[in-house]
């Protein structure tokens, strides 16, 4: 009697702890995977970012003329690295400010000069997580915004003879 009741006994704590476990992990393991699209999103956002200044950096540096290629470039670099939850960089827009720099750059011809202003790149990108979108907006891609603004100076070379 005494083995029968400690196996019956033994049982009931086996099933309770399988209970346990069960419901533990069906708490704990939605709560890791909404902490894993949140790294993913940060992450993404922080991609976007440093994608952005590159491609501002870049703008900036030359003759504003060829500005938006430079720029498109490192997008394009971005988005050759990118992974399936990070995808779709997306070169909104390059702007000067004044916006009469490359008017100003190309009346300087034949005789150069200095045309100096700011240049300003935004970008977006979509970022793919698991949950995350599902809750929010209904499985389209999240998309984040970015926009960095560098000075410039360049200076036009001299071309007359």
């Amino acid at each position: 009697m005494y083995l029968h009741r400690h196996i019956a006994n033994r049982r009931r704590a086996k099933a309770q702890s399988l209970v346990e476990l069960t419901v533990g992990l069906l708490v704990l393991v939605p709560i890791i995977l909404i902490f894993f699209d949140l790294a993913v999103i940060v992450i993404g956002v922080q991609v976007n970012d440093q994608t952005c200044k590159q491609a501002a950096r870049a703008a900036s540096s030359g003759d504003p003329v060829s500005a938006n290629q430079r720029a498109q470039a490192i997008v394009a670099r971005a988005n050759q690295q990118g992974s399936s939850m990070l995808s779709n960089f997306t070169l909104t827009a390059t702007t000067f400010n004044p916006t009469t720099v490359i008017a100003d750059r190309n009346a300087l011809n034949p005789y150069g000069g200095t045309v100096s202003g700011t240049v300003t790149v935004s970008t977006t990108v979509d970022i793919r997580p698991f949950l995350v979108p599902y809750v929010y907006s209904g499985g389209a891609p999240l998309t984040f915004r970015s926009a960095q603004t560098y000075p410039f100076t360049f200076v036009a070379p001299n071309t007359a003879s």
